[in-house]
C-alpha cells in the first residue's frame, strides 16, 4: 500500500503554467518538441486539477490557444512519464469549452486519436456521456 501526499500546486493554476504551456505550443508542430525537468515538474499536478479550475483558467483564452494547449497536453500525457490521467484528462475539459464555444475544430478529433494512447480521448467516459 502506498501513501500519497497532498500536493498543493495541484489545486490551481498560474500564470507560470500558461507560460509553459504557450512555450509548448508554440513547439507542437514542430519536431523539437520538449519540456525540461523543471516544466515537467510544474505541469504534471495540473493533469490532475479539476474541471472547474481548466474551466476558469481559459476563460479567456482564445479558441485557437485553447486548441494548441489541448494538442499540447494530448502529447505529453503520452511522450512524458507522469502524466497519465485517463478519464480525467484536462483535454476533455477544454474540448467542452470550445464545444460550448461552438469552436470545436472539425478535424481536432482526428488530430487527438492519431497522437494519443489515453481510451479516453477525446469522448470520455461512458458515464461522463449519459
Amino acid at each position: 500500500m502506498t501513501v500519497e501526499s497532498w500536493d498543493p500546486s495541484a489545486t490551481s493554476l498560474t500564470s507560470s503554467h500558461r507560460v509553459i504551456l504557450n512555450h509548448a505550443a508554440s513547439q507542437i508542430e514542430t519536431e523539437t518538441f520538449s519540456l525540461t525537468d523543471d516544466e515537467q515538474a510544474l505541469l504534471r499536478p495540473t493533469m490532475l486539477v479539476d474541471s472547474e479550475a481548466w474551466r476558469s483558467f481559459v476563460g479567456t483564452e482564445s479558441d485557437a490557444t485553447i486548441e494548441a494547449w489541448i494538442k499540447v497536453l494530448t502529447v505529453i500525457e503520452r511522450d512524458f512519464s507522469g502524466f497519465e490521467a485517463g478519464s480525467r484528462s484536462p483535454v476533455l475539459t477544454l474540448i467542452r469549452v470550445l464545444k460550448a464555444r461552438n469552436a470545436l475544430p472539425g478535424d481536432l478529433f482526428l488530430w487527438i486519436k492519431s497522437h494519443t494512447e489515453n481510451r479516453f480521448l477525446p469522448y470520455g467516459s461512458l458515464s461522463d456521456r449519459l
